[in-house]
């Protein structure tokens, strides 16, 4: 079966992705940082430990899982921390990426059948709606860091012939791990289920598109296949989400009457250098995943949430 190595495994989307894969009967490897919490608890994978920043490690794990398919997820997204580490994303994030694609060319360029690389939204200017192929305009140290990722895998594929595909999918959640709460769904749905009155969050009036974690995990695979059947996909841009945006506002309000919570939001606590205001994948980016890749979201806004809950409700013991 095909082998597939994915880097940051331990993450929400890449254990949801290698949990998949291994079902569906892939031989599955997984990067993990050698002081990751969690980094041997990924099921049917077999782990890999290094570090990003260190190039021989990436160099070992390369060599080792001697891979068919590469999603390269691992990354530092957090985007309100990057404005005080700047130097760590930059590290973690480009030259990261440098190193997992330089020793790929080295050492699987006559094997290799797919590299999917993790983009972001937050690259691109958010005046219009986004199809990837947007004008780029990064707002934060994390949004330059993954320009410099994303730019270096497609120069790999120009120059080297790597099968390079970028995917850019919309804010995702779904994320029910407790390190990574401080995002804004997570944020609100465990201080909700944990019965805090007052709770205080940034922009009201910022728009999102937000995307189911299954529908974020469907489009990796849907990649895969496509590039596996032979489909003309490598060196593009695909980007993921439902095409729908909602205000933060109108987010919150959702989740507060899902969970069924009496609790005071209070906005414009939380401040950023420079807020993005808009991010909604187009409906002509939709089309073009579902006729290159036969992808198209199934998650509607509600949906995910409800199961997003039931997840937090678990995770948190208060069912």
């Amino acid at each position: 079966m095909v082998r597939v190595f994915v880097t940051g495994i331990t993450g929400f989307i890449g254990r949801s992705l290698a949990k998949r894969l291994a079902d569906e009967g892939y031989t599955v490897y997984g990067f993990v940082r050698f002081l990751s919490e969690g980094r041997r608890t990924v099921e049917n994978a077999e782990i890999i430990t290094g570090d990003l920043t260190d190039y021989h490690s990436v160099e070992r794990a390369v060599r080792l899982a001697r891979p068919e398919v590469v999603f390269h997820l691992a990354a530092l997204s957090p985007v309100s921390e990057s404005y005080f580490q700047p130097s760590l994303y930059a590290e973690t994030n480009y030259i990261g990426t440098v190193h997992l694609l330089e020793a790929l060319r080295r050492h699987a360029r006559e094997t290799v059948r797919l590299v999917a690389v993790a983009g972001t939204t937050e690259m691109f200017d958010s005046s219009e709606e986004l199809d990837g192929y947007n004008e780029l305009r990064p707002e934060s140290p994390y949004a330059v860091s993954k320009i410099g990722e994303m730019l270096y895998a497609e120069y790999m594929h120009r120059a080297y012939g790597l099968p390079v595909v970028t995917a850019i999918p919309t804010n995702t959640y779904g994320r029910a791990l407790v390190r990574q709460r401080h995002f804004f769904v997570e944020k609100l749905i465990t201080e909700m289920l944990e019965g805090k009155q007052d709770i205080y969050l940034g922009n009201p009036d910022a728009i999102r598109d937000w995307m189911f974690r299954e529908d974020h995990v469907d489009a990796y695979v849907h990649i895969m296949k496509a590039a596996l059947d032979g489909r003309p996909v490598f060196g593009r841009r695909f980007a993921f989400g439902t095409g729908i945006g909602y205000t933060t506002k109108e987010t919150a309000e959702i989740i507060k009457r899902l969970v069924g919570s009496q609790a005071v939001l209070h906005w414009n606590a939380l401040q950023r250098p420079v807020e993005t205001q808009k991010i909604v994948i187009s409906k002509e980016a939709i089309r073009r995943a579902y006729e290159a890749l036969g992808w198209r979201p199934k998650y509607a806004l509600e949906e995910g949430l409800k199961r997003a809950i039931e997840e937090w409700k678990e995770v948190l013991g208060k069912q």
